[in-house]
C-alpha cells in the first residue's frame, strides 16, 4: 500500500526549504520519498529517497503560533527529514499502518 501527501520539506543538514505544497511524499511500506510535486520543478531539485531500514523514529515536530506543525522522518544520520503537510495526523496515521516506528507525546493523543 502506498501513501502520498503534499506539503513542505526541509532537509537534513541543510538550510534550505521547500515550502507550500510543492512537495509530494510518498510512503511505501519499503521506503519514503520525496519528490517535487510538478514535473518543471522536478528537473532542478530531487527525488530524495530514504529506506524504510534507515528511518529510526517518525514523530511530531514543535509547532507554534508561526510555524505549522511538522512530521520528522529521524534517519541513520540523526538529523530529521521534516515533511510539512496539511494534517500532520494522517500522516502518522499511514506511516503507523505501514509498520514505521511512530511515537506519539502525550500531548498530542
Amino acid at each position: 500500500m502506498t501513501y502520498v501527501f503534499e506539503g513542505g520539506l526541509e532537509r537534513p543538514g541543510k538550510m534550505n526549504r521547500v515550502l507550500g505544497p510543492w512537495v509530494l511524499l510518498i510512503l511505501d511500506d519499503s521506503h519514503i520519498e520525496f519528490q517535487m510535486r510538478f514535473r518543471w520543478l522536478a528537473r532542478f531539485a530531487g527525488p530524495w529517497r530514504v529506506e524504510r531500514s534507515a528511518v529510526r523514529e517518525v514523530y511530531l515536530g514543535r509547532s507554534n503560533v508561526l510555524t505549522p506543525a511538522k512530521v520528522n522522518f529521524l534517519a541513520e544520520e540523526n538529523m530529521p527529514w521534516t515533511f510539512i503537510p496539511r494534517s500532520p495526523q494522517a500522516v502518522l496515521e499511514a506511516a503507523e499502518e505501514l509498520g514505521y516506528p511512530v511515537r506519539y507525546d502525550d500531548q498530542i493523543r
